[in-house]
């Protein structure tokens, strides 16, 4: 049976196996933190919102994670005290300011819209229709009119994929500093995507 939950109706096996889905999905993203995948699972555990982050569950094994940010709010809220035993000292207060700042920060300004800040699978489960299932799921359940995401330059599959779903590259400032860090680290500039449910109306 597959069926998708937030992470807050999950136990504690699926809520792990979501989270280390999503630490895998989004390492590119998350590895100037810490490479350590232990530790990145430790810090999020900790600052997911599990009622804005939901899991895709076939015969109650998590095989897909999205977070969902709105007007309001983001689906991270980055817990301190693990990210400074993390990153100590001074450096480690300057990349908590700036990393809580770029994933805290609402994305998107109407209540018609939606963000999906992350979204990822299992490695062995990828090209098998779990993230359509999720994209699925965020269109026809939830009532936004607007959705909205980011991908990467360096990341086409990703960006195909998007395109089959629906949704069209748009241009937007999407942030100087951060785009010369994403560039930096190999992952490219970032692609801001929009499906709007008018158009398909």
């Amino acid at each position: 049976m597959n069926e998708i939950k937030k992470l807050s109706e999950l136990d504690e096996k699926q809520i792990n196996k979501a989270i280390s889905i999503f630490v895998d999905g989004l390492y590119m993203q998350f590895k100037s933190i810490s490479k350590d995948k232990e530790k990145l699972h430790k810090l999020f555990k900790k600052s997911l919102d599990y009622d804005m982050t939901y899991a895709f569950l076939q015969d109650g094994e998590a095989l897909g994670f999205f977070g969902l940010g709105n007007y309001q709010k983001r689906p991270v809220k980055i817990d301190e005290k693990i990210f400074m035993e993390i990153k100590s000292g001074f450096a480690g207060k300057v990349a908590y300011k700036a990393m809580s700042t770029a994933m805290e920060k609402p994305y998107v300004i109407s209540p018609q819209e939606i963000y999906i800040d992350y979204l990822a699978t299992d490695p062995e489960h990828r090209s098998k229709g779990v993230g359509s299932k999720l994209i699925e799921f965020v269109r026809n359940n939830l009532g936004f009119k607007h959705i909205k995401l980011e991908v990467f330059s360096k990341n086409p599959r990703a960006i195909n994929f998007y395109e089959r779903e629906g949704f069209k590259q748009v241009s937007a400032n999407l942030g100087f500093v951060m785009n010369i860090a994403m560039i930096i680290q190999g992952s490219g500039r970032r692609i801001l995507m929009e499906y709007d449910s008018a158009d398909k109306a």
